[in-house]
């Protein structure tokens, strides 16, 4: 990047601009912060300018605030930390949104056995590798990385906080026994560190909870000695809101104890929600789960008369307890068994608690994109080599008894044994819904002997006669729009799906993601099957609109295409139906994507059929007015970003400045170039327009010049347009072909005699900085500017002066300015990434501004009869709005 010759402005690329016919000129980079004006909330969450986006808040039947801050905690499993094999706590913590205005606060501690590794050849290397494989064995660590996270909870809860904690393996048993160490002795108030080693002495020790005191203050009452310090050193009802499990493991030690830590095994409904994701494959014995009552989830009837005063609130939408079976083994669960460098793999388990969570206060990010059929299932045995050894040693483990009371404990060998399903728990759907290479059957007992369990289950699926299927909404919703397409009965499972009051949105976003990716499926989905769920969804939710957060037709526009081009009349007009009901932000029509840099410079070509664009990627692209298609390959040759491009008023030619200094002419439909580059000017080439007579093209340049150019021969006519102190940003020529206009980084316009090249009067002045563009009127009688002082200005173009006051109601720099063909209102592009429109008249702002691009708009252009408007943005998308009803 070269600096600006005057002051401090750096050179980013050229922007262009607008005129008349619908040209746009190219300028440099925006000289200031584009939001430095900004003052309303967007949905940028990295705009400096920005106030932070106000949330909702609402009391959640626990009695914590949804909306609230979230303080959330995450333990990988053993051996699993940040690398190529990333665990589903890592993606969970990836997903997390972090960002201040997100009001999240986040902790993530490694897996037990992982630490940072000094040089193999210090001595501390190989004393941390015997510590490393120790630990692996006996976890000693565990208690260090349970007091480090209450730690920090201690030091960052704020009243009304919502406490999340995620675990996997043994990092899920350690914050099943973070949770339970904070209900049994509270979390202490910041500033009483030291007394956590302390504090967990009390909650490990069984025995604290029967030992007797005097209340603090009462010489009666007796309390525990864990009840008297948590009414000493902690906060008051700070209870966990959610914890979130995969696959614990509680082996600790050699082998499991009889007793484990308080609080971890006893129901977990000390937590407002407890959920568990379980794996139906694992068989291993120092792998077995520890249920939400350890070996069982029917709770001894002495203990669920000591829980039975607890707090409860478990509802059908959002019980407190669930737990869960997943196809696979224990990896498979929690991740790690498959490299996922990229953090984007997402399968069932992870999303199911994503999800979970989400309903429940947690602010993630989305997916990065749906899981295909084949991914539904994943399964990789883990029972191989030297585990085959453990299955034969007599480990104290839990039986998993089904009936109670049971001997609940053993050391028989373990011989292989399979996991037991107890009542009470769930079967994922997309055990159901997956799709394996070979015949896939879970290995863990189910609840019943019926050996045709399995296949029961899978048939019939949404009957769910059984009630063991946790089955998502997404995926009633899927299936619905998978019925749909092939044409098979779906009245009965909509009925379902709109029992609840989610339903409605949840098939209507399935049917909005279907439309985006239904061009990838293979095979193809033919046109009648395309209209077949356009038609039915129409129908579907006919009257439910109202209760639906619409998407914005910009989003599925360029999926539709090749119905809107292809298909019949019908086809067509279910379209427009489907947008005009079930999309927001219609006058968006389409958003055109393939530009792979910022789009300086858009024009529009006489019969309105055609939109041409030019980019900093340095190709110049045709696009289709009507489907938002591109039209053949992008157009090569220039050696630099294209700044400005025009068409010629019959359309057969299109014209190109660029930062190469070169102008290019191409053949509009072969897209080959004419002739040689027209050369002359010494610096980039900011902006180009054609005469009305298609005779002559002008152009502006950073060499402070305007020159004129025989179209036909290529060559330059006259002596360069001199008389500008600074770059040429704009350029547009009368409708009757005799005076120029031209506007600069000098902050003024001039108007020239375009058959003597000489100036016309004293320059245009009145703006407090660079001018971007210039547009003409159809009647030549007034002449529209656009400047980087956030004003637009109109002025006579037979006296010079400047008619009625500055248009001033904006926000950001106007880059961009054009006029409607009829001569009745102006349309501007500014920082503040939106479209004005303005009555040229009276200088009052006409409707609402049309939104969406998500950054900076840089160039406008209006079609020939006043229904289109097309822009192009520093987002690197050229847009196409829908301008009748606001202009025609």
């Amino acid at each position: 990047m070269e600096e600006k010759k005057k002051g401090v402005n750096v050179e980013v690329d050229e922007l262009p601009e607008h005129d008349a016919q619908g040209s746009n000129d190219r300028r440099d980079a925006p000289k200031k912060d584009p939001h430095e004006n900004d003052s309303e909330i967007c949905d940028c969450r990295w705009c400096p300018k920005h106030s932070p986006r106000k949330r909702k808040l609402t009391v959640m039947p626990c009695g914590h605030m949804m909306g609230g801050r979230n303080l959330i905690v995450c333990i990988d499993g053993t051996a699993n930390q940040f690398g190529e094999k990333n665990t589903n706590v890592i993606e969970l913590y990836n997903l997390l949104l972090k960002d201040m205005d997100d009001n999240q606060r986040t902790w993530y501690n490694s897996g037990i056995g992982t630490y940072a590794r000094p040089h193999w050849r210090s001595p501390k290397y190989w004393q941390q590798v015997v510590v490393h494989k120790i630990d692996l064995t006996i976890a000693w660590n565990f208690d260090l990385t349970v007091q480090a996270a209450y730690r920090w909870l201690a030091d960052n809860y704020k009243e009304g906080d919502c406490i999340f904690l995620f675990g996997f393996s043994r990092g899920a048993f350690q914050v099943r026994a973070l949770s339970g160490m904070i209900h049994k002795v509270g979390l202490i108030h910041k500033g009483n560190e030291v007394q956590i080693p302390f504090a967990y002495e009390l909650y490990a020790d069984p025995k604290s909870d029967n030992e007797e005191a005097p209340q603090v203050g009462s010489t009666d009452k007796k309390v525990s000695m864990a009840q008297r310090f948590k009414e000493a050193f902690s906060r008051r009802n700070v209870r966990v809101h959610f914890v979130g499990a995969w696959d614990t493991v509680s082996s600790i030690g050699v082998a499991r104890g009889k007793r484990v830590l308080p609080e971890t095994t006893e129901g977990m409904t000390h937590v407002c929600y407890f959920r568990h994701a379980l794996a139906l494959d694992e068989r291993r014995v120092k792998f077995l789960p520890e249920y939400a009552w350890g070996g069982t989830t029917l709770p001894p009837e002495s203990e669920a008369k000591h829980k039975s005063g607890r707090r409860s609130h478990s509802d059908r939408v959002h019980p407190q307890v669930l737990e869960v079976w997943f196809p696979g083994t224990h990896s498979d669960i929690g991740g790690g068994n498959a490299k996922n460098a990229g953090m984007d793999r997402s399968r069932p388990p992870q999303r199911w608690m994503a999800s979970q969570a989400a309903e429940l206060g947690l602010r993630i990010g989305p997916f990065k994109r749906e899981l295909l059929l084949s991914e539904q299932i994943e399964f990789r045995e883990s029972l191989t080599g030297l585990w085959h050894l453990f299955e034969l040693l007599p480990f104290r483990r839990l039986t998993f008894a089904r009936s109670q009371p049971g001997i609940n404990t053993t050391r028989m060998p373990h011989l292989w044994s399979h996991r037991k399903i107890h009542d009470g728990q769930k079967i994922h759907y997309s055990l159901v819904l997956g799709k394996t290479e070979s015949a896939y059957v879970p290995k863990a007992r189910p609840p019943s002997d019926n050996p045709s369990f399995w296949d029961t289950l899978r048939n019939e699926p949404f009957q769910n006669s059984t009630q063991l299927l946790e089955i998502e909404m997404f995926y009633r919703g899927a299936d619905a729009v998978t019925k749909i397409l092939a044409g098979s009965p779906v009245d009965d499972l909509l009925k379902q799906i709109f029992a609840d009051e989610t339903g409605p949105q949840l098939f209507y976003d399935e049917v909005i993601e279907t439309i985006r990716s239904w061009n990838e499926r293979k095979p193809e989905l033919a046109l009648n099957v395309k209209h077949q769920l356009l038609h039915r969804t129409v129908d579907i939710l006919q009257g439910k609109s109202g209760s639906i957060k619409l998407r914005k037709w910009g989003y599925i526009g360029t999926h539709l295409v090749e119905l809107l081009k292809s298909g019949s009349d019908e086809d067509r007009r279910v379209v427009k139906g489907f947008q005009q009901q079930y999309t927001q932000d219609i006058n968006c029509l389409f958003e055109l994507q393939g530009h792979r840099g910022l789009v300086w410079s858009v024009a529009i070509s006489p019969d309105g059929k055609r939109i041409v664009s030019g980019s900093r990627d340095n190709t110049i692209r045709i696009w289709d007015m009507e489907t938002g298609a591109q039209v053949g390959e992008p157009l090569l040759g220039h050696g630099g970003h294209i700044n400005s491009v025009a068409i010629s008023p019959d359309g057969k030619l299109i014209v190109s400045g660029s930062s190469d200094m070169t102008i290019r002419i191409w053949d509009a439909e072969t897209g080959m170039q004419v002739g040689e580059s027209l050369r002359g000017h010494e610096h980039s080439v900011l902006s180009v327009a054609f005469s009305h007579d298609g005779q002559r093209i002008i152009s502006g340049s950073r060499d402070n010049t305007i020159r004129i150019w025989d179209a036909a021969a290529g060559t330059q006519v006259g002596v360069p347009l001199q008389g500008h102190t600074d770059w040429v940003r704009s350029v547009a020529i009368s409708p009757n072909g005799k005076r120029i206009v031209s506007s600069s980084d000098d902050k003024t316009i001039r108007i020239w005699d375009a058959e003597k090249g000489t100036q016309l009067g004293e320059p245009l002045q009145g703006h407090r900085s660079p001018v971007w563009s210039v547009a003409i009127s159809p009647d030549g009688q007034r002449i529209v500017s656009g400047s980087l002082d956030d004003t637009i200005r109109i002025w006579d173009m037979e006296t010079g002066t400047q008619v009625g006051e500055s248009l001033q109601e904006h926000s950001g720099n106007i880059n961009s300015v054009a006029i409607s063909p009829d001569g009745t209102h102006i349309i501007s592009g500014s920082d503040y990434k939106m479209i004005q429109i303005w009555d040229l008249e009276t200088g009052k702002q006409v409707g609402e501004p049309l939104r969406g691009h998500t950054s900076c708009v840089m160039s406008v252009a209006i079609s020939p009869d006043g229904k289109r408007i097309v822009s192009g943005s520093l987002d690197q998308t050229v847009r196409i709005w829908n301008a009748e009803g606001i202009l025609v």
